[in-house]
């Protein structure tokens, strides 16, 4: 038995195995070290310094109460340097009423059922809104004029996206502008047949003007564009609208901030 323990140890001694140097252990198994120091941009293919654009949006309203919005925006923006623009947007917009307020069981259904109880008096006329049934953040945005400041922090080849050919770029947008303003009215006969027996007035494609009613408003937004061409892109933002208006709460006229948000996508056009 002891023969053959010693003839064992000859035999591992012997191997090659037993002059054999240690495992190596790489603490950069993918040769990811290379991207270490490089850039998160790696090439710009057009650059923004000079550029001038053009940008066709639809737009429609997201987060709504009571109306709805769909609508389009054009929009000139000029880039000063790399990384700052300026922007002038023009847009028309076309509300709706929500169903919070045009379902049976909504604002205006409420006041219908109120009418056609028999002890109820007389509903003839306009229903809503009046002083007893407002409601804050109705009226409809009808037209849009921006001037706005734009700052682009990212743009060109991601490098993290390396493998895709494409150029992005993310902005974020602030400003000021006006905009104008119309409220649609609901109304009955003295004698309402059903909850639905009411007509809207002023709910029109292109009623109540563009700037009537006009107020001025401050503008926030974050986007991002993918320049698929040379001169075209394809663009996507939210972008916010605030402005400072007055309802009564119940205890007289409050300033509160109304707010409406957008969401917008479209083309964009390099002009120069």
């Amino acid at each position: 038995m002891r023969n053959a323990s010693v003839l064992f140890v000859l035999i591992f001694l012997a191997s090659p195995g037993a002059n054999a140097s240690p495992p190596e252990y790489f603490d950069d198994p993918f040769g990811d070290s290379d991207f270490k120091d490089a850039p998160l941009i790696l090439d710009i293919a057009h650059p923004t310094k000079g550029r001038g654009q053009l940008s066709l949006l639809f737009a429609s309203s997201i987060i709504d109460k009571y109306t709805n919005h769909m609508g389009g925006l054009l929009e000139f923006d000029y880039s000063f340097t790399d990384t700052l623009g300026a922007a002038i947007a023009v847009g028309l917009m076309h509300g709706q009423l929500t169903n919070i307020v045009t379902d049976e069981g909504g604002i205006i259904g409420n006041i219908m059922q109120k009418c056609m109880d028999p002890s109820a008096n007389a509903c003839g006329g306009g229903l809503f809104p009046t002083a007893d049934n407002r409601v804050p953040d109705y009226k409809q945005i009808t037209g849009v004029i921006d001037a706005l400041a734009v700052w682009a922090p990212l743009y060109g080849k991601i490098n993290v996206v390396s493998e895709i050919d494409v150029n992005l770029q993310a902005f974020i947008v602030a400003g000021a502008g006006v905009h104008g303003r119309r409220e649609v009215v609901a109304s009955t006969s003295g004698s309402p047949r059903s909850v639905s027996d009411y007509t809207l007035t002023g709910d029109g494609f292109g009623d109540g003007g563009f700037l009537d009613d006009m107020k001025v408003h401050g503008t926030v937004g974050v986007g991002m564009q993918v320049f698929i061409l040379d001169w075209l892109s394809l663009r996507a933002e939210a972008r916010g609208l605030l402005y400072l208006d007055e309802f009564d709460f119940g205890e007289g006229n409050e300033t509160y901030l109304s707010q409406f948000w957008f969401f917008q996508s479209g083309l964009g056009f390099i002009l120069f």
